[in-house]
């Protein structure tokens, strides 16, 4: 009887494969897993496109203007500012996208004079509303006689690094309450760079997916705190941190942002045990995502991560586990990493979060949610990259994640 159960429960598992794997199922399940757009600002919600924000898809044309103080003279060149960040970030995007966005960058060749010396703006992190609407009133104004903004969807506002004034900690996307329209184009972000020379690793890549609305996934800690940044993801998704390891946006992002489709992505919306075959997120092709709703606006999301491309330097790979809530904002937690091996660490000398660093599960091992309705198995790793996992769902109940 024992053996003719398993026949059976074999036979079951290879149907289950079919038909997960389907097209056809795919389009009629896909929706299950849609998690909404809430309120929240940048929202992890994957059911429809935010109509603020530009679209990261094909040729996109970023502006890169370069802000001088009187009271220092610049002594580097545009040119070596400009190539601090390109044409590394259009690179990164281009690997991360499959070449499905393609970023131009038209520095200014010169050096603008702002009106007022570095120090008087007050540059920081946490920048004072008066002082940063003047900088950006400012900006514009220096730059709208001799500049022409229209036509781009990217615009990047280049302080002086050797400024006395500058704080390498302000830099970020400030996200205009109204467009403001200059030379008959409405400008709704701006990227204020305050970089040193050379800059953070991939800093430009992370304000940029600002720009086309992915979130913070890193922690900020309260004011006099030495809790770690970090805790949320580790080294994964540059959202994380720019000095992450495995700096790969999740597919969850790909999804959202378009560059991976429906056909892709597959919704485990039943009980039962299915199978699956998984694409590394860092390769084009195959199925890059499995996802697992979770709650109204939560889900688990599965993801198979490799050493290659803009992840060259991961310290692990394997099947990434993480949940996703799309009704909290930026910097709130929308995704944290499930750890596959808790309990230990790895790659302490060059990770920003060892405790993660070796979360992605290798073959032969599982992690069950903590109320027992999920559990995924890695069952194979193939020549070709592809990782086989297993996935067993079931009516929850109490108990205790884990990683085995």
């Amino acid at each position: 009887m024992r053996s003719a159960a398993a026949a059976v429960a074999g036979f079951a598992g290879l149907v289950a494969w079919t038909l997960m794997t389907g097209p056809a199922a795919k389009a009629a399940e896909g929706a299950a897993c849609l998690l909404p757009r809430t309120a929240v600002h940048h929202s992890e919600g994957v059911d429809s496109w935010e109509g603020g924000y530009a679209r990261p898809s094909g040729d996109v044309k970023a502006l890169m203007i370069f802000l001088s103080f009187p009271d220092s003279p610049p002594d580097l060149s545009p040119a070596q500012v400009a190539a601090d960040h390109f044409p590394s970030t259009s690179d990164f995007f281009d690997e991360a996208s499959y070449g499905k966005f393609r970023l131009h960058v038209h520095p200014e060749t010169r050096w603008l004079m702002m009106p007022r010396p570095s120090t008087d703006y007050l540059i920081s992190r946490d920048w004072g509303a008066v002082e940063r609407t003047e900088y950006l009133r400012d900006a514009i104004a220096t730059a709208d006689p001799v500049v022409d903004f229209n036509g781009y969807d990217v615009v990047y506002l280049v302080a002086d690094p050797d400024a006395p004034g500058v704080d390498s900690d302000a830099t970020k996307v400030v996200n205009l309450a109204s467009p403001v329209t200059v030379d008959g184009y409405p400008l709704r972000r701006l990227v204020t760079v305050f970089e040193h020379h050379p800059p953070d690793r991939n800093v430009l890549a992370h304000e940029t997916g600002h720009v086309f609305d992915l979130p913070d996934l890193y922690y900020r800690p309260p004011a006099g705190s030495d809790a770690d940044w970090d805790t949320h993801v580790g080294d994964w998704d540059l959202m994380g941190s720019q000095f992450g390891l495995a700096p790969e946006p999740f597919a969850w992002h790909k999804w959202k942002l378009g560059w991976i489709g429906q056909d892709q992505v597959g919704c485990i919306s039943r009980t039962g045990i299915t199978y699956h075959d998984l694409s590394p997120d860092e390769t084009s092709g195959g199925t890059k995502l499995l996802v697992v709703r979770t709650g109204a606006d939560t889900a688990l999301a599965i993801e198979a991560r490799t050493r290659t491309g803009n992840d060259r330097n991961a310290c692990r790979e394997g099947v990434l586990l993480y949940e996703v809530r799309s009704d909290r904002e930026s910097g709130d937690g929308p995704i944290d990493v499930l750890d596959g091996h808790p309990g230990t660490s790895a790659c302490a000398a060059t990770s920003v979060y060892p405790p993660l660093a070796d979360a992605p599960l290798g073959v032969g091992e599982s992690y069950a949610l903590p109320d027992g309705s999920t559990q995924v198995t890695v069952i194979n790793h193939a020549t070709d990259g592809t990782w086989t996992v297993r996935v067993t769902q079931s009516a929850p109940h109490s108990g205790s994640g884990r990683g085995a």
